[in-house]
This record gives C-alpha cells, sequence and structure tokens, in this order.
C-alpha cells in the first residue's frame, strides 16, 4: 500500500505539460445515453454527449506513472463528448482518483480535472498483464486484471483533448500516449455500493493495456 504524500504548497505543483513515463490499461464501454449522468459519470449539460447507435461510451483508465514529472496510480472515468471543431477524440473526465496529493492539487488548479485521493495497489507485468486494487477508507472500490493476448508490432501513438468546463466555457487540454500496445481481456470488479456502482455487473466493449508508456498532459 503506497503512503499518500500531503504537498508543501503551492510551489509544488509541477507547471504544464506533464511528461509521465509507466504502464496503464483501457477499457471502452457502451451505456444508453441517460446513465452516463447518473453518480460520478454526471457529465456537465454545457458539454455534449457523444453517442453512436443510440449509445454513449465511457473510458476507464488505470494507470501507473512510474517516472517523469510525478510518480503515482491513478484510475480515471472519462465521457466521451463531442468536441466542437474537433476532428480528434475527446473525452470529459467526470471521476479520477490518485495516491499522490500533488497530482491531485495540479489537475485541480491546472486543468480543473476533479482528482482526488484514494490508495492503490498495482502493478504492471512483463508479459503486458496488468493488476490493481483502488481502496477509499478501507474499502474496496475497483479492482482489475488484464490478461494480454496479442502485442501490436511497433509502438503506436493515441492522441485527443480532456474537456472540463472551466470559469470562461470549456477547457480543453490535449494529451498524448505512446507505447506498446496489447489487446486483451479486462476483468473489472466495481463495488455496488461504491462511487463506479453503474459499472457493476457491466463488461467493457475492448480493452487493452499500454506499456513503456510515454504520456504527455497540457502540450
Amino acid at each position: 500500500m503506497q503512503q499518500i504524500d500531503e504537498p508543501e504548497g503551492e510551489s509544488a505543483v509541477p507547471v504544464a505539460p506533464w511528461r509521465l513515463q509507466g504502464a496503464a490499461c483501457l477499457s471502452l464501454w457502451r451505456l444508453p445515453p441517460a446513465e452516463p449522468e447518473l453518480g460520478v459519470l454526471a457529465l456537465d449539460p454545457a458539454l455534449p454527449l457523444f453517442t453512436f447507435a443510440g449509445n454513449a461510451f465511457v473510458a476507464t483508465i488505470w494507470a501507473k506513472y512510474t517516472g517523469g514529472t510525478l510518480s503515482y496510480d491513478e484510475l480515471a472515468v472519462a465521457v466521451l463528448v463531442r468536441g466542437k471543431g474537433l476532428l480528434v477524440p475527446a473525452a470529459s473526465v467526470t471521476a479520477i482518483w490518485v495516491d499522490d496529493a500533488v497530482s491531485a492539487e495540479g489537475g485541480r488548479r491546472l486543468w480543473n480535472i476533479p482528482k482526488a485521493l484514494a490508495s492503490f495497489e498495482t502493478s504492471s507485468e512483463a508479459d503486458h498483464g496488468f493488476v490493481g486494487r483502488m481502496t477509499l477508507d478501507g474499502q474496496s472500490i475497483a479492482q482489475l486484471r488484464f490478461e494480454p493476448k496479442t502485442l501490436l508490432p511497433g509502438r503506436h501513438e493515441l492522441s485527443g483533448f480532456v474537456i472540463q468546463t472551466g470559469k470562461g466555457g470549456p477547457l480543453r487540454t490535449r494529451c498524448a500516449v505512446n507505447g506498446k500496445l496489447c489487446t486483451g481481456r479486462a476483468r473489472w470488479e466495481f463495488a455496488g455500493a461504491g462511487p463506479l456502482a453503474p459499472l457493476h455487473g457491466r463488461k467493457p466493449l475492448v480493452s487493452f493495456s499500454i506499456g513503456n508508456m510515454d504520456a504527455a498532459f497540457g502540450v
């Protein structure tokens, strides 16, 4: 169990962009359009929901950052949205937890991302497997086990925008990830009475892990 450190003041928050290295697992979920409005999946009405074939889409990203600007674990939930004039994917982070107070403060202050603190046990494996457990106040909220299947050749880059509600309107932040992609099966478990209950008992559409990852946020 990692210890959660408290920030030592505003100077402790690194300036953008943040460049991070590590590994992650991402899953995409399909939900009826009304359901992302529930609980921590609530989307600001000012942000237009992206839908396709009558469905809305939610991404869950579990990351373990081991180097770069900061080192910390993270579980994020992002609802896909339609960004005006954008030709690349866009999402709004509606719930996110980290185990580092500097990261939490920086996310809120720099990009209006609602980072909260939690405790994590996360490990990324040499064969591109990924295992994680997140707890709040000693209660298990989310667990993940990613079983790798096919490692895609070469390195791949994914980029897009995170769009959050800002004081003067939508706040767009560009992010990019580069790494080795591996398809596989992600077994997620969410507490039925926890903040991620809307995903309890569901299965993701698609999942993959990202190994040897270089990520940039706020570029």
